[in-house]
């Protein structure tokens, strides 16, 4: 730390020499690109050279809460990756982003302006460009341009340790002798062939009907190609094919093979001579830094063989750790369990906005289990029922897929409708095509306090014998109104720890003169249908409805199911309240 200390101190001496020279030489002024400058400047079109120099010209405090928000932020993001960053590269990331944002350089607004919006790792790489231009056009010495390519490289090796080790490099090659960059290269140089190592692949050489195959690994992360070997140890030729071969990465995400091609023939199909040998290339749809599964589709002589790998590290990737089951909340522990041979944790719900309920899953069994999810229903704190908008395994992006032993899976289920609390969550989760339901109640959406939760309306009451019970079920009648469109309502409360089916039939009523009139309509609040199934500890209304005038009901009959029992609520000389 001593030599970077001192070498700190050496570049604001460059440095600072490096602006007087561009400032009283040159005058170069540049401004950032519309996007940036928008975001800063929101209730402006266009900024000015006085505002950009205003804005740039930040205290000691606003830079040091600068730095400290991306410091968290990479370590954040090293962290989630399974990355360590040490102290010394915590300190030189932020030596690097201070000395940034302190410059009165005009080259390096675009820098700044990308480091003062949060985005330390794009202005590295402005860094990177401009020392590269500048180079170029010699706007900037070659030690300038050195110093701006170690302090770009300081600030992307948390995020990204192979562009790091680029910028360090090409600071090296302009700075030979610096021994600062010498160190930060070779250990750099070090990490990165750690992490880059791959270890070696359990069975690896496996033989299928005469054939030798050793599976060599895979590389190349942004878009993931496997190799195996393939060897004629028989004295005949043999008929070869690979077939469809697929991988689920790091992140529990299945990928389907792009390509797969025999060097040999240049397809995917060969007859392998006695003795002949060739390369097998697979490629895959998606990056991937870890292949927790990789499954290859052979066939040697029209006869199918499914080779299978696992934790297989793909070379030039990143060190990550592999999806994991997530703990659900402590005062919970029911929120685990397991169906089927796949462990369920559920993790609450979420974002009053949009609700999202989230699951992990992960299969405990010894065979590949059939994951379907077609969503869920949900009560709001009224007890309007929600259906939800979308169900998406992170297995496939869909509401379905194939879930291997030991592979976890995210379970994502979102609605439309805001909702700050869900008095009854059921969501749909089938394996092997069975169904296994379940109830979780009482989830706050947010921080705030609970809202009013819909309750029995018992002070309400149309009459002292407005309150009832019927079966399983409480009910309240609250009066009839609107004697030009008559309209009966009621509430109804489930009490017990059980759903029940409820649903209300035509009613009648008589009026005055002793003619019987049928409704127009009967519906449940809940879901706006006749028919509704109550979720355990849930109050909601329902209503009948007429279209005939009457300014009082000598007598109204609703016949209601509850559960499977039938009854008749019955109630007599009814004087219709005026809305």
């Amino acid at each position: 730390m001593a030599d970077d200390n001192q070498s700190t101190g050496h570049f604001w001496s460059r440095f600072a020499w490096t602006v007087g020279v561009l400032s009283a030489v040159l005058g170069i002024y540049v401004f950032v690109n519309d996007e940036v400058r928008g975001r800063l400047f929101p209730d402006q079109n266009a900024a000015t050279r006085a505002d950009v120099k205003e804005q740039l010209q930040l205290s000691e405090e606003r830079i040091a809460m600068i730095v400290q928000a991306s410091i968290n932020s990479a370590m954040a993001g090293a962290d989630a990756r399974g990355e360590n960053v040490s102290a010394d590269q915590q300190d030189n990331y932020e030596a690097a982003l201070t000395s940034l944002l302190a410059s009165e350089d005009p080259t390096l607004t675009d820098a700044r302006f990308l480091a003062v919006s949060g985005q330390a790792e794009a202005a590295a790489e402005k860094l990177v460009t401009t020392a590269e231009t500048s180079g170029a056009s010699e706007a900037i010495p070659a030690q300038g341009r050195a110093d701006l390519l170690r302090n770009a490289g300081d600030i992307l090796v948390p995020s990204d340790p192979a562009k790091a080790l680029s910028a360090y490099q090409k600071a090296l090659e302009l700075d030979p002798d610096n021994p600062v960059l010498q160190t930060r290269v070779k250990k750099l140089k070090a990490e990165t062939a750690e992490k880059n190592a791959v270890k070696a692949i359990p069975r690896a050489k496996f033989e299928l009907s005469g054939l030798q195959f050793e599976f060599q690994g895979c590389e190349n992360p942004e878009a993931p190609k496997c190799v195996l070997s393939v060897m004629n140890t028989t004295p005949d030729t043999v008929n070869f094919w690979i077939g469809s071969s697929s991988a689920i990465n790091e992140q529990g995400r299945w990928l389907d093979d792009k390509g797969r091609d025999i060097a040999a023939s240049s397809h995917y199909t060969w007859n392998i001579p006695s003795l002949e040998a060739s390369q097998i290339e697979v490629t895959y749809n998606r990056p991937a830094n870890i292949f927790q599964l990789v499954r290859f589709e052979l066939h040697v002589n029209n006869v199918e063989f499914n080779k299978e790998f696992r934790d297989i590290a793909i070379r030039g990737g990143r060190q990550v750790d592999v999806r994991a089951m997530r703990p659900v909340p402590a005062d919970h522990p029911e929120y685990a369990y397991e169906v089927d041979n796949v462990a369920v944790h559920f993790l609450g719900c979420s974002n009053p906005d949009a609700p999202i309920c989230r699951f992990d899953l992960t299969n405990t069994g010894t065979s590949d289990r059939k994951i379907s999810t077609y969503g869920g229903l949900a009560f709001n704190s009224q007890s309007l029922q929600r259906k939800a908008a979308q169900s998406v395994l992170s297995l496939s992006g869909k509401s379905d897929g194939e879930l291997p032993p030991g592979i976890v899976t995210s379970w994502d289920v979102t609605f439309r409708s805001p909702a700050e609390f869900f008095q009854s969550f059921w969501p749909d989760l089938n394996v092997e095509y069975e169904a296994y339901p379940r109830a979780f109640t009482n989830l706050n959406l947010s921080d705030a306090e609970p809202p009013a939760i819909k309750a029995l309306r018992r002070d309400a009451a149309y009459v002292p014998d407005g309150v009832f019970a019927l079966g399983d079920m409480e009910f309240v009648f609250l009066g009839c109104a609107n004697p030009d469109n008559p309209k009966c309502v009621f509430d109804v409360r489930n009490p017990t720890d059980e759903t029940v089916r409820f649903r209300v039939d035509g009613a009648r009523a008589t009026d005055e003169a002793g003619e019987e009139i049928k409704s127009s309509s009967s519906l449940v609040e809940m879901n706006g249908e006749r028919e509704a199934r109550i979720p355990a500890g849930v109050t909601t209304s329902f209503e009948v409805a007429f279209r005939t005038p009457m300014p009082r009901i000598s007598q109204l009959v609703v016949p209601v199911t509850v559960g499977d029992g039938r009854h008749e609520i019955q109630y007599a000389d009814i004087a219709l309240q005026a809305n």
